[in-house]
């Protein structure tokens, strides 16, 4: 008999001359405990687990990684899709590398939408396009196919997130003089982009659908996590929206941070820290932006330079895992974290600063 599958936390650093490496993650209780870290210096702080695989990929650019299809990891890197049989992909589960179609378009800062086992949507500037899986019906399993363009500017794009019956939605702040929500249904041929109201998720980026709550979770740049209900969709009304009533980032310290759904309203909330805590976040965003510039304007090859120098111990990750339900009364989102699940974590030297303190790059698989 097959051993049974174990989900894990998978983190992507852009720190191997050649491209990217994946570490894996154990979140189970039994891996919480944190011995006192020698390399770190700090009670609790141990470094990220050893690599579990490379990829070669052009580097300074985490955001075009996403994860489709199961199990997989892909690289949206257009340029590595010119040199290879098709986008790579890797599958942690059977620890593999194989090849999916070539891309559409070009992809620049794609906005990526997996709808079941088998289907993938990319949302890019001025593009959408379909990528389908069928192995199981075809000697050739990919078709891809590039779809109308959506009525509005992607770049204006707030928050998003997919409903459970496969419909996209997509909140924008400057749509026909306002902020609107618009929404595709996968399961329809026509690939029309339709206005579905006039509010917009109360999140930013990415939210997650709990069936639980009966909405999308997703983490604001204030700190806070929020819950918008999906009943507006077909009512047309405001959506009823819930908050945490405190904040989730690390005080002062906080750069960045990635909401994780690992299914059943549990998440991890992985978060960018500044390890020093007599320097901001702020502060250390701010100086990512004079380290990403080359020294010598007479350089050969720029892409030396993008996504900064090392990091050199600046940041740190915070892992924390949690579940989420409303309180009693209904009022607010009510955060029970796991027992002995928030955990420090040093990270690789190597790992580009620029490229660190941009959202993290997560996948619950």
């Amino acid at each position: 008999m097959a051993e049974q599958y174990t989900p894990h936390l998978y983190l992507l650093f852009d720190d191997w001359h050649s491209g990217f490496s994946i570490r894996k993650v154990s979140l189970s209780r039994r891996s919480g405990k944190q011995p006192l870290s020698s390399a770190s210096g700090k009670e609790g702080v141990v470094p990220v687990p050893e690599v579990f695989m490379h990829i070669r990929a052009p580097r300074g650019f985490p955001d075009l990684f996403t994860s489709a299809f199961g199990t997989k990891i892909m690289a949206m890197h257009t340029t590595m899709a010119d040199d290879t049989a098709g986008i790579p992909m890797i599958d942690v589960q059977e620890q593999t590398i194989t090849f999916g179609p070539q891309p559409c378009t070009y992809h620049c800062f794609p906005i990526c939408f997996p709808i079941g086992a088998n289907r993938l949507f990319v949302l890019d500037s001025g593009t959408f396009d379909r990528y389908l899986w069928t192995p199981e019906h075809s000697e050739e399993p990919w078709g891809s196919q590039a779809l109308p363009p959506p009525p509005f500017n992607t770049a204006d794009v707030s928050s998003y997130g997919v409903l459970p019956d496969g419909c996209i939605l997509v909140s924008t702040t400057k749509s026909f003089g306002g902020s609107r929500t618009f929404i595709f249904d996968t399961t329809k041929e026509e690939h029309v982009w339709k206005p579905c109201c006039n509010w917009v998720l109360p999140f930013t980026g990415r939210g997650h659908y709990v069936l639980s709550l009966g909405g999308f979770v997703g983490l604001s740049k204030d700190g806070y996590l929020y819950c918008s209900t999906m009943a507006a969709t077909t009512t047309g009304t405001s959506p009823d929206v819930k908050r945490t009533k405190e904040k989730v980032y690390t005080e002062r310290q906080h750069v960045s941070a990635t909401l994780v759904h690992m299914g059943q309203g549990k998440f991890c909330l992985v978060e960018c820290v500044s390890s020093d805590n007599r320097i901001t976040g702020q502060d250390l965003m701010e100086s990512c932006v004079e380290l990403n510039e080359p020294l010598d304007e007479d350089v050969d090859d720029m892409s030396d330079f993008v996504g900064g120098g090392p990091q050199g111990g600046r940041c740190m990750y915070h892992l924390r895992t949690f579940n989420l339900s409303y309180d009693p009364k209904g009022d607010c989102l009510k955060l029970k974290s796991c027992k002995g699940q928030s955990r420090w974590y040093s990270l690789p030297h190597e790992a580009k600063i620029g490229s660190v303190c941009m959202d993290p790059v997560a996948f619950w698989l």
